[in-house]
C-alpha cells in the first residue's frame, strides 16, 4: 500500500475542486482523501466573523465557556445539537459525530474568518467520484477527511466526515480471529482508517497538501448512496458518551 501526498498551491475564494486535483497521475482503484477544509473553501463555506450577529443564547454559552460569542453563534447554527461546553469549546453533534465547535475552525484561513464544514459532504464526494469516472475513465473512492482529537490522547488523527465509492464500514461479526474465537461485536471502520492515512500525509500546518492518494487499499466497492448513518451509532449507544453519563 502507498500513501501519496498531493501538493496544491494555496487557493483563495471559490474554485473547481475536481480541476484542482486532476493533474495528479491517478490510477484505477485509488482512494482519494481530501481535506474537509479544502472542500469547504472550494464551495465558499467561509464566514467573515464581523458579519456574525450573536444571539442571546450564543452570548450565554460564550460567557460560560470562555469563547468568542460570534463563534458560539456559528456553532449553534451549524450543529445538530450541543452536548456540553468546556472552557474553550462547545462539544456538538454534527452529522453523527461529536465535533468540537461543530467542526468550525479558524486555522488555514485569513485572519477574521472561520471555515465551516462542507454543506453536503456526501453529495460532494459522489459528484467528485463521478467526475473522475467521466473525465478520466477511472474508478476511484473518495474520502472527505477532517482531523480530530481522540479521548485521552494527545494530538489529532483523521476521521471521515463523508465518503463515496466503497463501503465505509465492514461487518466482521461471525468471523474468527487467529485463535478461533468468533468475533461478536467487531466492525472495521474502513473510511476512518483511510482518512487517518490521508491526514497523516497532509499534515496540519503549512504543508499545502490538502489531499492524498491511498493506493492499493482493499475495499468493498459500491455505487450505492451513502450517508453519515452508514458510519455512526446513536449517541445513546456510544460507549464513551454512555460511559460518561452512567455511574459505576
Amino acid at each position: 500500500m502507498e500513501i501519496l501526498p498531493i501538493h496544491i498551491d494555496v487557493k483563495r475564494g471559490r474554485f473547481d475542486l475536481f480541476a484542482s486535483l486532476r493533474n495528479f497521475r491517478f490510477k484505477d482503484g485509488d482512494i482519494i482523501v481530501v481535506s474537509s477544509k479544502f472542500v469547504s473553501m472550494s464551495e465558499g463555506s467561509v464566514v467573515n466573523l464581523d458579519s456574525v450577529r450573536p444571539g442571546k443564547k450564543a452570548k450565554l454559552l460564550a460567557k460560560s465557556c470562555h469563547i468568542d460569542d460570534k463563534l458560539a453563534e456559528l456553532v449553534i447554527r451549524e450543529s445538530d445539537f450541543i452536548i456540553k461546553g468546556v472552557p474553550g469549546f462547545l462539544l456538538a453533534m454534527r452529522g453523527g459525530m461529536v465535533a468540537p465547535n461543530a467542526g468550525i475552525d479558524k486555522s488555514n484561513v485569513p485572519a477574521g474568518q472561520a471555515i465551516l464544514y462542507p454543506r453536503d459532504p456526501f453529495g460532494t464526494a459522489d459528484r467528485l467520484r463521478q467526475k473522475f469516472l467521466v473525465h478520466l475513465g477511472i474508478r476511484v473512492g473518495i474520502v472527505i477527511a477532517d482531523s480530530r482529537l481522540m479521548p485521552t490522547r494527545i494530538g489529532t488523527t483523521g476521521i471521515a466526515i463523508a465518503c463515496s465509492g466503497f463501503e465505509p464500514v465492514e461487518d466482521q461479526r461471525g468471523k474468527k480471529d487467529l485463535f478461533g474465537n468468533v468475533l461478536r461485536v467487531t466492525f472495521k471502520a474502513v473510511a476512518d482508517a483511510l482518512a487517518t492515512m490521508g491526514v497523516a500525509a497532509m499534515g496540519e500546518s503549512n504543508e499545502s497538501t490538502p489531499a492524498a492518494v491511498v493506493r492499493g487499499a482493499q475495499v468493498v466497492w459500491t455505487d450505492r448512496k451513502l450517508s453519515w448513518r452508514d458510519m455512526a451509532v446513536d449517541p445513546g449507544q456510544d460507549i464513551y458518551l454512555r460511559g460518561l453519563q452512567e455511574e459505576i
